[in-house]
């Protein structure tokens, strides 16, 4: 008897059924706190506000109205916060969380031959997918760059589009002494082999012919990088093109038969990089009166040192007259030591 009234009792306080309004709520959502009756309800009320019935483990909940329900929950979820840490820090991929100092020798003969022919080359960290990706090879006994190159051919026409208006294509490793435009004649070329599978997507490019298309390299290291590019000349090896720009791991270059970047791109010039980054805060100096005498700047260094050491043994005001020959000795005895 006694639990039938506490059963009837708690079904009293929490209502009548916020769906059906009919029946009497026996069941309370734990994350919207609504209201149900049974389980027909319960899906209907999942279904009309997309609740997944699970209680928010992060929503806040003032002190006053904890229970040990909240608390326990509050626990476990510190414990699952504990163990995904510990599991991070022993998986490999994961460990690092910034630029290590101490590269890999390949990557580090790499960096250092692409400074000497001024390009700024990155490596990213080896759990990074484009890191993965890369196929750039160095012939250390060539001094010879191979690099990875992903060709985006914009323009594509319309019947021939995938889920993207480009059409992708990569090459593991192109010799950087190599032009440019024969790099990419096997795309161009209807005699090549690879040209000819992809005759229908290319179209519009092969149609034009290698002298009519145009070259943009996607430019990094800048702001608004994801929409800017550095027009390249067809004419010049891949490493002359490359020459005064920052590579991330590998080049991406746009290929176009117009000669304007692709679509949502701006062309930018080499040196437009190093006007991205911020200048030095300098102290701007006070600009003289109009009606000031103007001084001498190049006056010679022992008089600016004389004028220094009269100001800090003075203790008064250099612009007064004072006895030079005071400060002529002080000034002699000074630079003997």
């Amino acid at each position: 008897m006694a639990a039938e009234t506490s059963t009837k009792t708690s079904t009293l306080r929490l209502g009548m059924c916020e769906v059906c309004a009919a029946k009497e709520a026996r069941y309370a959502c734990p994350k919207c706190e609504v209201k149900t009756c049974s389980l027909p309800c319960v899906q209907i009320h999942k279904k009309e506000l997309a609740c997944d019935g699970q209680r928010d483990r992060t929503k806040f909940v003032p002190l006053s109205e904890m229970t040990s329900r909240e608390f326990m929950s509050d626990y476990c979820f510190l414990e699952e916060c504990t163990r995904y840490a510990e599991n991070r820090k022993t998986d490999r991929c994961k460990r690092f969380t910034h630029d290590q100092r101490n590269l890999p020798v390949a990557q580090h003969r790499m960096r250092t031959a692409a400074r000497k022919r001024n390009i700024n080359l990155r490596l990213q960290l080896e759990n990074f997918s484009r890191h993965k990706e890369n196929t750039t090879y160095l012939n250390w006994k060539l001094g010879r760059f191979y690099w990875r190159v992903e060709w985006l051919f914009a323009n594509i026409p319309l019947e021939a589009q995938q889920p993207r208006a480009v059409a992708r294509f990569v090459d593991d490793r192109c010799d950087e002494e190599v032009i440019l435009s024969d790099l990419v004649l096997k795309y161009v070329d209807l005699q090549q082999e690879t040209a000819r599978d992809h005759r229908r997507l290319l179209e519009n490019h092969q149609t034009a012919g290698i002298g009519q298309l145009s070259f943009w390299l996607r430019a990094e290291g800048v702001r608004r990088s994801s929409t800017r590019c550095y027009r390249l000349e067809a004419t010049k090896t891949l490493g002359e093109n490359l020459a005064g720009k920052t590579i991330v791991e590998f080049p991406t270059i746009f290929v176009t038969y117009e000669p304007r970047p692709p679509g949502g791109h701006e062309a930018i010039d080499s040196s437009d990089e190093l006007e991205e980054e911020e200048p030095p805060l300098t102290k701007a100096k006070p600009e003289p009166p109009s009606n000031a005498t103007p001084i001498q700047e190049d006056a010679d260094e022992p008089h600016d040192v004389y004028h220094d050491l009269a100001a800090a043994f003075a203790g008064e005001d250099v612009s007064e007259p004072e006895d030079d020959e005071e400060f002529e000795a002080l000034y002699r005895e000074h630079a003997e030591l």
